[in-house]
């Protein structure tokens, strides 16, 4: 990325060059951009993973989906907590037999198990995210052990019938937001733990904050700085607010903690 004049230039890995008055880095949690601008900004492992489910309706038996509809299953243990309920459709659709089912198990794991769990059977090693279908038959037989172990029996047959995809937590402090004709905004600036269930509101609060601040710019005029470093300010602010609710709310619930139970060993 570089700034010529009033516009910048971000090359991207497959040698294309884009061209604009202004950089909005909305890249996640492995930000490049973030990586440019604030290089000595780096994630910390949570101590815990999110093993997750989103199945449609229509995959799942009867009697599972008479127990998990309607309604916000939860289920807790020392080292481990498990949601479940029912968000719309791909497309939206709302009618009974249309959404889909989505679970989160968070699950205590010591930080020498990531490499292992994030290898995929397609050999590859993930940082941030393991897609459904990569996950290796080991790895498989070892869930389903734990899931037969510490849940209940339905909760278990929900995590055997799905596509499995899994998450490590991740904390990343909160710098800075603001460069020159660039900005950082999302989890590209910043992480909240999944707890607070606010991670995409977040980002249509920076997003919003963001269009605010430069209504009425445009180049050749100068940035209006003043109004960037507010925003950056308020945003942050929230986000470190945010950031430690989200902590607090996992130490409750003994994820990530040093007193709680651990899994999945190798």
């Amino acid at each position: 990325m570089r700034v010529e004049g009033h516009d910048v230039a971000a090359t991207f890995a497959n040698g294309h060059t884009a061209h604009g008055n202004f950089l909005v880095g909305a890249d996640g949690i492995g930000s490049t951009t973030r990586a440019l601008l604030d290089p000595a900004t780096a994630t910390t492992y949570a101590g815990y993973v999110a093993w997750r489910g989103l199945e449609p309706e229509s995959a799942l038996p009867d009697d599972l989906l008479d127990l998990l509809s309607d309604r916000f299953t939860f289920f807790g243990a020392n080292g481990m907590q498990l949601l479940c309920y029912l968000v719309p459709g791909p497309n939206g659709e709302l009618a009974e037999g249309a959404r889909r089912v989505n679970w989160v198990w968070y699950v205590n794991t010591a930080e020498e198990n990531l490499p292992r769990l994030l290898t995929g059977r397609s050999g590859r090693r993930y940082a941030h995210f393991l897609p459904p279908g990569e996950l290796t038959p080991e790895i498989t037989t070892e869930l389903l052990a734990l899931a037969t172990d510490s849940l209940p029996p339905q909760l278990t047959t929900l995590v055997r019938l799905s596509h499995v995809f899994m998450q490590p937590v991740l904390d990343l402090s909160p710098r800075r937001m603001v460069a020159d004709h660039a900005v950082l905004m999302g989890d590209a600036a910043g992480t909240v733990r999944p707890h607070t269930a606010s991670g995409t509101s977040k980002a249509f609060g920076d997003a919003a904050g963001l269009a605010s601040a430069l209504d009425g710019w445009a180049p050749p005029e100068r940035l209006p700085t003043r109004r960037l470093e507010d925003w950056e300010a308020q945003r942050l602010a929230h986000l470190v607010t945010l950031a430690a609710m989200g902590m607090r709310l996992a130490s409750n619930s003994s994820l990530g903690t040093t007193i709680g139970r651990q899994f999945l060993g190798a």
